[in-house]
């Protein structure tokens, strides 16, 4: 059903910005779901747009709750 496999993929989601948050590497993210490497710090992005899109708090409110850009990682 289409509700359930998009209510994992909302969980998944939000496991991979929870750690991100946390300060783990994206790299590391993504492996352990086994996905290329650059893969969680494109969801985060997306998700972090949306949210600047959507929320309509100011933008540095926003960006706040997010991770800071990493060169690497």
């Amino acid at each position: 059903m289409y509700i359930a496999s998009s209510r994992t993929a909302d969980e998944r989601d939000l496991a991979i910005l929870r750690r991100a948050v946390s300060g783990d590497s994206y790299s590391e993210i993504s492996r352990d779901h086994g996905k290329g490497v650059s893969f969680s710090r494109v969801l985060v992005a997306r998700i972090r747009d949306a949210d600047l899109r959507e929320s309509g708090e100011a933008a540095s409110i926003v960006i706040a709750g997010y991770p800071k850009a990493r060169l690497h990682g």
